[in-house]
């Protein structure tokens, strides 16, 4: 049941990551590393908190060079 219950709270984790950052292709690898995709833009990390924090910090970047800010 431990395997079910990380695979829910991970599906529930992509479903906000998806939602938050619409822009992005995300996902959870079979090494256990979340990873999102953006043109030809790639973060990968273990912890997802950590990928959230990155891809706030690379949207403010692309934002700023199309002038969006």
């Amino acid at each position: 049941m431990g395997v079910q219950r990380a695979g829910g709270r991970d599906g529930d984790r992509l479903s906000e990551l998806s939602a938050e950052f619409a822009e992005w292709r995300i996902g959870r690898g079979g090494s256990g590393h979340w990873w999102a995709v953006r043109g030809n833009r790639l973060v990968r990390t273990p912890d997802v908190e950590e990928l959230r924090a990155r891809l706030r910090e690379l949207g403010a970047a692309i934002d700023h060079e199309n002038g969006q800010i």
